[in-house]
């Protein structure tokens, strides 16, 4: 899945009333509405990534969101400590 196959969604739940933004793949919205007894608004054009970090939430298949915020990392695989990266120099 690449981030040019995202579909933006605002849905609503059954009585009609705004529920929230989600995105993920076409298919992943459909079946994440039915399972939530919800349904698909309108879909969204051109929603810069800032926007959906802050307020859609990810419905897709994937274990990382593909508009999450990058997080820096060591080469060997391991989480960089924030002390090593945030040590006064003067």
């Amino acid at each position: 899945m690449t981030i040019d196959r995202m579909e933006y969604a605002k849905v609503h739940d059954e009585e009609g009333y705004f529920k929230e933004y989600v995105y993920g793949e076409y298919d992943e919205i459909e079946d994440w509405c039915k399972n939530n007894n919800s349904y698909v608004d309108r879909y969204l054009d051109h929603v810069d990534p800032m926007t959906v970090q802050k307020g859609f939430r990810y419905v897709g298949r994937r274990s990382v969101p593909p508009c999450d915020a990058a997080v820096p990392f060591e080469y060997n695989g391991t989480p960089r400590d924030k002390q090593k990266w945030a040590i006064e120099k003067w």
